[in-house]
């Protein structure tokens, strides 16, 4: 059996609420925030939706820091991917399915620093290729960054798309007539159709699922 699977990145093959954890610990240490400051970052962040540019200033305005906003969204894309990593579980499925000639593409969206996320998190070398929406300049649910990632890999659009944002991965996967994953992460889903195909709590899961 052979086929096509693509991958969200952020709370798909990553934990990136994990991640932004981490950073935050050290964020509010180093400028000494007060202990409230965690619960109102993580409000200003919005699960990662918020741009880059307004969560910084929100959190320089909140909070008063001294440093300009271009000067701490720096900081933070150069500091920030280095907190992702990956589960043994998840590679090994990653494997598992390139063992049966799948091929496995990762579409985000998100700038290009995701890049330096897959590469900390030793994900490069178990896909094989990688859509940034913003290196290509199109990003999901936009049919465009699909069918970017199939001709990368030398398939027909024809196969998976695994994500956990039911707009950009649900309804975007389906647009294009791929069948849907979403990784649910303890949620029921009550969001708009179309539904997915299935639901995963895990990679490994998702990958069972395509393989049934």
């Amino acid at each position: 059996m052979t086929g096509l699977a693509l991958f969200d990145l952020d709370d798909t093959l990553v934990d990136r609420q994990t991640a932004f954890s981490l950073w935050l610990a050290e964020f509010v240490e180093e400028f000494n925030l007060p202990s409230d400051a965690p619960i109102v970052i993580s409000r200003i962040d919005a699960d990662g939706y918020a741009s880059r540019d307004l969560f910084f200033q929100q959190i320089k305005e909140s909070f008063e820091i001294d440093a300009t906003t271009e000067e701490l969204l720096a900081r933070y894309f150069a500091e920030y991917p280095s907190f992702f990593a990956v589960d043994a579980a998840t590679i090994g499925a990653l494997r598992k399915l390139r063992s049966l000639d799948w091929k496995i593409a990762v579409v985000t969206n998100g700038p290009p620093s995701q890049m330096r996320k897959l590469e900390v998190a030793s994900l490069i070398d178990e896909v094989d290729a990688v859509c940034i929406s913003g290196v290509l300049g199109v990003s999901k649910p936009e049919a465009g960054i699909f069918e970017e990632a199939a001709k990368r890999c030398g398939r027909p659009l024809d196969g998976w798309m695994i994500g956990d944002s039911p707009s950009a991965d649900i309804v975007g996967g389906h647009l294009v007539g791929l069948r849907t994953i979403w990784m649910n992460h303890g949620r029921v889903w009550d969001s708009i159709d179309p539904t997915p195909d299935a639901t995963a709590a895990s990679i490994s899961e998702a990958v069972n699922i395509m393989l049934a």
